[in-house]
């Protein structure tokens, strides 16, 4: 029995690794930006206890908020990073690896439901080939790569993993005869876990209770009802005192229970639209899930929004074949339970995420959880004709074997041609602005795509498109404002600042508060020496976000460009953390080099050197160096710099794509100093 199992997690192993081969060096996309490359909380760079602290709670959306976020798999990202920085081998590897475990897990759960369903022992040969069956149908259908190649929802597999962890646990406390308690405090654990990394996986305790209602008889005794009802008080108060207060997740206040509803209007639906579409959508899921085609997945779906029972016509229909569903399911549970468990755990499990949250409509990886089992009654129509002997004719077995097969191959196919579309951002956004041509998002990251490629026209073409299609994003205003954004900074990127300008307005003339529009406003007027604007700017910025380093640098700067020098440094001395940041130490640096201060311009540009070595602040070491008469290792290009006798030495030290004020001003410092140096030479 023990090889068996062991055989059968290695076939399952193999058959998922050929299926996402094609996945170790896909690309980052789109929330991987703000979750893991520009989340500096997660970016681990010592392998010590404070910075694992300040992985577990790098919320994106709140960084200077200290609560629990997702924990474990924040700190599984923070490992990969400290290990292979942004390089997606390592990530990609890490979430097979979970999906592995995950199956490995299911693979187990559906064997005891199994053995506890038929409850005999000459039922092994149908028990372990049914697993194994229903556990390759889940494992490869290409719905799940959208919880697996996208690295940021290693926080949907994980939870599963642990979910289904839990859930094992449980059937080994429930049916062992010795080691009860430890079986359930493992559980227990796995549950806290699934739930650290998700919230969805809330959904776990009523699945307890489904699966007692199933698959175990009860005659309860007062002593059982009276230990249910005790554990009841404690789990389900520690499980929501972890959720709302431990992990910060505020869905709704306690005060004003229905308080969620008013997030609706910041979407492009209402309440009763999203519970009226959802239905029409769980069909689309499932019919994805049992007819992979290929051409049906993507990351953006064009939905129409159901307005009644009757606009569009499936509306209804949808209603009542779930609710058919579910009530037959309940109906006929102890009858047929592992076709009637499998519906109701996918329905249940769906609940957090396709109901009344204000959530996005639609994300394929939201089945990954509640599609467990909704494979196990074709596992075991298979098993039961394989091995039920002599009842099945060979034609048969042979038939049934077969479409096995096909099917194992067709999904196989499916999800590794699937991994080719999570190639690259330019494969991704492109398969779906195909599947959904109005798709604002789509057309916004291939905008950015053509943009970083250098392709400015191919970006202004797919940024427009997301301009006039920002109405359909489930978030239309922000896809306005963003889309804007995207604009302007094409234009600062090319040059064309009154352009830019023009762009930034726009998105500032909304009633939305964007901090990254102001900031971009503030950098083209300093491009175009609009100072005391920028001045204007930064001090609006700074009074929204006093505590962001980013944007009191760039206070600092603006002043500095302003010629209120004294003022500039102030504000540099009000930056938390100061010695740590290169940027802030490299101003203070030439703004103590205007004040002929050289002594301490020397201090804050090695500092600034010893944070990030770059040739740029090496030559203003040397400048500085000789300026103070200082004997240093890079004397040699100071020389070079102001006894070469030709001014080109300076703009081949100094030729740079990216625009920096403070190497400008240095520039132009050398510049004014270099005639009086080479004719004091010459002398």
């Amino acid at each position: 029995m023990q090889q068996n199992t062991r055989f059968f997690f290695a076939f399952i192993v193999i058959i998922i690794f050929i299926s996402y081969s094609n996945t170790f060096y896909s690309s980052w996309h789109f929330d991987d930006k703000p979750n893991i490359l520009e989340n500096k909380k997660i970016q681990m760079s010592e392998f010590t206890l404070q910075q694992m602290c300040s992985a577990i709670k790098a919320d994106p959306a709140n960084p200077n908020i200290n609560k629990l976020y997702r924990p474990i798999p924040c700190l599984t990202f923070s490992l990969n990073w400290y290990f292979g920085q942004d390089n997606t081998f390592g990530y990609h590897i890490v979430n097979i690896a979970v999906h592995v475990l995950t199956a490995g897990f299911l693979f187990l759960v559906m064997r005891l439901l199994l053995c506890i369903h038929y409850k005999k022992k000459d039922h092994w040969r149908i028990i372990n080939t049914a697993a194994l069956f229903a556990t390759l149908f889940w494992a490869l259908a290409p719905i799940q790569t959208q919880a697996v190649t996208y690295i940021v929802q290693r926080m949907a597999s994980m939870a599963a993993m642990f979910g289904i962890a839990s859930i094992y646990a449980y059937l080994r406390g429930r049916t062992s005869t010795k080691g009860k308690s430890c079986w359930f405090i493992l559980s227990l654990l796995a549950f806290f876990a699934a739930l650290s990394s998700k919230e969805n996986a809330i959904m776990l305790l009523p699945s307890f209770i489904l699966i007692e209602a199933a698959f175990f008889r009860h005659s309860i005794t007062k002593h059982q009802i009276v230990l249910l009802v005790l554990a009841l008080v404690f789990i389900l108060p520690a499980a929501f005192f972890f959720v709302y207060y431990g992990l910060g997740l505020t869905p709704f206040s306690l005060s004003n229970p229905l308080s969620f509803l008013d997030s609706y209007s910041t979407r492009s639906f209402t309440f009763s639209q999203r519970i009226l579409t959802q239905p029409r959508i769980i069909l689309m899921y499932l019919s994805q899930i049992f007819f992979p085609l290929t051409g049906r997945f993507s990351i953006e779906h064009e939905v129409i929004l159901s307005t009644s029972f009757f606009s569009p016509w499936t509306t209804l229909p949808s209603i009542v074949a779930i609710l058919s569903l579910i009530c037959g399911s309940i109906f006929f549970l102890k009858k047929y339970p592992l076709i009637c468990f499998s519906i109701l755990f996918y329905f249940l499990n769906h609940v957090v995420e396709s109901t009344i949250l204000q959530l996005e409509m639609v994300f394929e990886h939201r089945n990954y959880l509640p599609s467990f089992f909704l494979f196990l009654p074709a596992g075991v129509l298979v098993a039961q004709i394989l091995h039920s002997i002599p009842s099945q004719s060979f034609f048969r077995r042979a038939i049934a074997a077969f479409c096995t097969t096909f099917f194992l191959i067709i999904s196989g196919h499916a999800t590794y041609t699937r991994n080719m579309a999570w190639a690259t951002e330019e494969t991704l956004w492109s398969d779906a602005i195909k599947k959904a041509p109005n798709s604002p998002r789509a057309a916004g990251h291939l905008g950015e795509w053509y943009s970083d490629k250098g392709q400015p026209e191919l970006a202004y073409k797919y940024f427009k498109l997301a301009l006039k299609n920002s109405k359909n994003d489930p978030n239309p205003e922000q896809a306005r404002i963003t889309a804007l954004n995207k604009l302007g900074v094409l234009f600062f990127d090319t040059g064309e600042y009154q352009k830019s300008l023009y762009y930034f307005n726009q998105c500032l003339d909304s009633d939305m508060y964007i901090s990254y529009c102001l900031k971009n406003r503030i950098l083209v007027f300093l491009r175009l020496n609009y100072t005391e604007q920028a001045v204007n700017d930064a001090q609006l910025l700074i009074s929204q976000y006093p505590y962001s380093v980013e944007y009191r640098y760039l206070a600092a700067f603006s002043l500095y460009k302003y010629k209120k020098i004294d003022d500039a440094l102030v504000m540099i001395g009000s930056i938390n953390r100061l010695f740590d940041d290169y940027q802030a130490m490299q101003l203070a640096g030439v703004i103590f080099l205007k004040k002929n201060d050289y002594q301490n311009s020397l201090l804050f540009l090695r500092r600034a050197e010893e944070i990030f070595p770059s040739l740029e602040n090496k030559i203003n070491l040397a400048v500085l160096s000789y300026l103070a008469d200082y004997q240093v290792p890079l004397e040699k290009i100071t020389r070079a710099i102001f006894y070469g006798y030709k001014k080109e030495n300076i703009d081949l030290l100094f030729k740079e794509d990216r625009y920096d004020i403070l190497t400008e001003d240095i520039q132009r410092y050398l510049y004014q100093r270099f005639e009086k140096l080479a004719y004091h030479n010459e002398q």
